[in-house]
Order: C-alpha cells, then structure tokens, then sequence
C-alpha cells in the first residue's frame, strides 16, 4: 500500500488513531521496501564480484587498436560493430 501523505495540517488540527495509524503503516512499509532494496543491492554486488573475478586482471582497463593491416592469423570468435564510434569491438 502506498504512503498517504497528509498534506494540510492545521495548526490546531486533532491528531487521530488513524493519523497515527497511518504513519506507523508507512515507516513499516517503507522498511520493508528498504530490505527488500538491500537484499537486492546484496545480490548484485555479488554477482558484480563474480563476474569481476573471472575477468584477466585489467582486462576493463586494457584497451588495444589494431588497424588489421596483416588479417592472416585472426579469427574473431565474438564481436560487433559499435556504430557510434565507428569501430569493430571484439
């Protein structure tokens, strides 16, 4: 259920039981939604780290140009053309 704001308090408004009720539910909804946020940030700094892990060391950071002038030898397994920078990435 989503939080219901009230947004015209008075200065000499009555505070209710369903005012009160209402904030009680909102901080529990709002807590909920934060765990289930942290268990999802949990899970995907795992992965990340997973995947980080398999990767050659500076392998993100190793960045290399060959203008293909000797093809003989290549054999490009994956790859794609990056349009916008005009470039054969594999």
């Amino acid at each position: 259920m989503s939080y219901n704001a009230k947004m015209d308090w008075k200065q000499d408004d009555p505070v209710t039981e369903v005012d009160i009720n209402r904030w009680e539910q909102g901080i529990a909804d709002a807590h909920a939604a934060i765990a289930v946020l942290t268990a999802d940030v949990s899970n995907l700094k795992t992965r990340v780290n997973v995947i980080e892990s398999t990767l050659p060391e500076n392998f993100l950071h190793n960045h290399f140009k060959d203008d293909l002038s000797t093809i003989i030898g290549i054999k490009v397994i994956r790859g794609y053309y990056n349009k916008a920078q005009s470039r054969l990435e594999v």
